[in-house]
């Protein structure tokens, strides 16, 4: 993958001066650094930064079709790119390259706005047809590939991130209030929410076309689509469906003309695609892991067992508590968001070690959690008669109004990290809340969980909220990207999903043992210490040990949190003694560290001088 950014003059036809795709390129340089190019036409710009991956010589882009007429810069890979190139070879299509998204043009050409139907992938488009002089965007089907746009003095301007699209003349530096929201209650931020006011992200799954008279049509081609009963195939069936379409995904994400390697966390997810890369794809590979040097986060031990079944050529990286502290303010900037966790910057250290082997994309376990069942409250939810006491009409009108179920709880008691959030906000922001807030309608299509279970109604929130924007968008890519290295996920492959989608609920959550057919598919690929051992989340240390050293900085004193007038100063003061006690510990993945919050929250208007 790698960068794309432009801009279309829907309301006249002054051209973009070179210079300013050429500044937009540059802030996004570390997406590309295998060069870059732009395209000036009359109404549009575009331009792409390249991290090269097939066709080496001969795929940069901009590309055109035959007569010039379609423009086109896609960040993305085609997974299917070879059958797609066949077919259109026999309908007449003449390719100029060898690359794998030039498929995307000639797709347009034959299917119209029917193309992204066909492709298996992670992409943004970004393609402007000269006849119909409009503007046509595509992000790929679960939200991979990164995509932002806004709309400025007539001008629809574009990027692959956030910091690009600032550097178009007259686009506002302003924080929106609605995602830290978000942060507070969800999470992460959801598309197409993003910390910028004015500027947002598009939705996975959805195109957005824009016409020279300045409409903007947004329109949706997939969506996480489940039925409220499934046929059940068999245990048998599933099992070995799901080894061969596992097989499948991670060879097609093995193809380029570039070495690939793959993370091991310890965790089931990715030793399932290292053990099916070592057990069926490749002699030898290249793996990494983050060894977390801290008190019960380390797990080392089960990616040695992973790495010694792969025989892999291992490299691993210690992240000690220093080295998140110091390298935080650079993971904000390239994150674009505030986070409430530290394993950004566990994230962010690994792509800076696969950056120094050879391999330029790794393959990992991401996905697997939202579409198998993977987390404490897919379990938790098989005792929803017993939480319903305990719910209040408050939260229930909150739980239907959010989540179409007055007795589903997702995450949180909503009411009550409502009551602790005034708390944290200044006195000035306190009575506007209404204005900004994250729960005030749902951030989902309450249509796709009507009459679900809760198991298939969690998933698809968690798809939406946990995964697309946070685990690939500011976890994942923006981490990825930060070393000019890129990510690919076998568990989001369309094939694998629309498979996985369609199995029943006891398949993958067998009483309260989750993943369970992923497991049983894994039995005899993966080490069965590995398989047996209980789920461990991805963890970091917390703002705890942090502020017990030093006060939290710059970032958590008075000053600073009077400068912007988000936090209430007295509440953050408490919070650090609260932080600092020696008994003081925060459960990391179910606990919600709100000094976290509030100083990347400050670091993110520091670092891109916002205002409020």
């Amino acid at each position: 993958m790698c960068g794309i950014c432009g801009v279309f003059n829907y309301t006249n036809k002054r051209r973009t001066e070179p210079g300013v795709i050429e500044k937009m390129l540059y802030a996004i340089r570390h997406r590309g650094p295998d060069g870059s190019q732009a395209l000036i036409m009359d109404e549009a710009a575009l331009g792409f930064a390249r991290l090269s991956f097939i066709d080496l010589s001969g795929g940069m882009q901009p590309l055109c079709n035959e007569d010039e007429t379609i423009t086109m810069v896609c960040n993305g890979e085609i997974y299917n790119y070879r059958e797609l190139s066949q077919e259109l070879a026999g309908k007449g299509h003449k390719f100029r390259t060898k690359t794998d998204v030039e498929v995307i043009l000639h797709l347009y050409e034959e299917y119209g706005m029917e193309f992204p139907r066909c492709l298996n992938g992670q992409f943004a488009v970004a393609l402007y047809d000269d006849r119909k002089k409009q503007l046509l965007l595509v992000r790929d089907h679960v939200g991979i590939a990164p995509l932002f746009y806004t709309v400025t003095d007539g001008k629809f301007v574009f990027a692959s991130e956030i910091k690009a699209i600032l550097e178009y003349p007259g686009v506002e530096r302003k924080l929106n209030l609605k995602a830290v929201d978000q942060l507070m209650n969800f999470p992460g931020v959801a598309a197409p929410v993003t910390f910028f006011e004015g500027i947002y992200a598009m939705e996975g799954g959805h195109m957005l076309c824009i016409r020279q008279e300045g409409q903007l049509q947004e329109s949706e081609y997939w969506d996480v689509i489940y039925e409220a009963q499934d046929e059940d195939k068999g245990e048998a069936y599933y099992i070995e469906t799901l080894r061969e379409r596992m097989k499948a995904s991670i060879a097609r994400r093995l193809v380029a003309d570039v070495p690939i390697g793959f993370y091991i966390s310890g965790g089931l997810d990715s030793s399932v695609v290292a053990c099916y890369i070592g057990k069926y794809l490749l002699n030898s590979s290249y793996s990494f892991a983050a060894e977390i040097v801290s008190g019960g986060l380390d797990e080392s031990y089960f990616q040695k067992l992973v790495c010694d079944c792969v025989k892999s050529e291992h490299y691993s990286v210690k992240v000690t508590e220093e080295e998140i502290w110091q390298n935080l303010a650079d993971v904000i900037y390239h994150a674009e968001s505030a986070v409430k966790e530290s394993y950004d910057v566990a994230a962010y250290l690994l792509s800076g070690l696969v950056r120094q082997s050879p391999a330029k994309a790794v393959l990992t376990g991401q996905g697997s959690d939202e579409f198998f069942y993977g987390y404490a409250g897919y379990a938790v939810d098989l005792f929803r008669n017993m939480q319903k006491g305990q719910m209040s009409a408050e939260e229930c009108e909150a739980n239907e109004r959010l989540w179409g179920d007055p007795y589903f709880r997702y995450e949180r008691n909503h009411p009550q990290i409502r009551k602790i959030n005034a708390r944290i906000y200044s006195e000035s922001l306190r009575g506007e809340i209404g204005r900004f807030s994250a729960w005030a309608e749902s951030p989902i299509n309450l249509d796709r969980v009507k009459g679900l279970s809760s198991q298939k109604r969690r998933s698809y929130i968690d798809v939406k909220l946990r995964l697309a924007d946070h685990l690939l968008g500011e976890h994942g890519d923006r981490m990825f990207f930060s070393h000019s290295v890129e990510g690919r996920h076998p568990f989001l492959d369309t094939e694998l999903l629309s498979f996985v989608i369609s199995m029943p609920d006891k398949y993958k959550l067998k009483g309260t043992k989750e993943k369970y057919i992923l497991q049983k598919a894994a039995e005899g690929i993966v080490p069965q210490e590995v398989l047996k051992r209980k789920k461990f989340p991805f963890q970091a240390p917390g703002m705890s040990a942090m502020v017990k050293k030093s006060d939290g900085g710059e970032f958590l004193s008075d000053s600073m949190i009077k400068k912007y007038g988000i936090f209430d100063i007295d509440c953050v003061k408490e919070m650090k003694r609260m932080y600092r006690q020696d008994n003081f510990t925060l459960m990391g993945a179910y606990e919600i560290d709100y000094l976290m919050i509030v100083m990347t929250v400050t670091m993110l208007c520091e670092r891109f001088s916002l205002s409020v």
